[in-house]
C-alpha cells in the first residue's frame, strides 16, 4: 500500500480568466485614467490663467483638454492653441530671441509641474482599478 495520492485540477477557468485581465480590466484603467487627466487639465488651466493675467483672451486656457487616448487605453491631457499650434510649448518652456521680429519670453511652466502634482494619485488610482477587474474576473483573494 503507498502513502501517496494524485490529485487532478482543471485549471482552465483561470487561466482563461487570466487570458481576459487585460481586456476586463480596460474600462477600469480608463475610469481612473479619466478622474485624473480631468483634474490635471483644471490644475493645468487655473495654473496658467494665473500666470497670463485676468487681460489673457483665455483661448490657450480653454485649449487645455482631457479626452480619450486615441488607442482607447486611458486619457490624456493635451494643449492646443490654433492659428498658433506652438505656443501652449512655448509658453511651457519659454522662448529666446532668434529670427528678427522674434521676442525672449519667459517660460511660464503649468503643463509638466501640474502633471508631477497628479503622479501619486494616479499610481493608487491604477492600482485600485487593477485589483477591481483582478475581483470582478473571480481572481482575488
Amino acid at each position: 500500500m503507498s502513502d501517496s495520492f494524485t490529485i487532478e485540477v482543471d485549471a482552465g477557468g483561470v487561466e482563461a480568466a487570466i487570458n481576459r485581465l487585460g481586456e476586463v480590466a480596460q474600462p477600469f484603467v480608463n475610469a481612473a485614467s479619466a478622474v485624473t487627466a480631468g483634474a490635471m487639465a483644471t490644475e493645468m488651466r487655473a495654473r496658467l490663467q494665473r500666470q497670463l493675467g485676468p487681460d489673457a483672451t483665455g483661448k490657450t486656457v480653454a485649449g487645455i483638454v482631457a479626452k480619450p487616448a486615441y488607442d482607447g487605453n486611458g486619457y490624456v491631457v493635451i494643449a492646443e492653441r490654433e492659428p498658433f499650434p506652438n505656443l501652449p510649448l512655448w509658453l511651457e518652456k519659454g522662448t529666446k530671441k532668434g529670427k528678427p521680429g522674434s521676442h525672449t519670453q519667459p517660460a511660464k511652466p503649468y503643463f509638466y509641474s501640474s502633471a508631477l502634482l497628479f503622479v501619486g494619485a494616479h499610481q493608487d488610482r491604477i492600482a485600485l482599478a487593477l485589483q477591481a477587474a483582478i475581483d470582478a474576473q473571480g481572481l482575488g483573494d
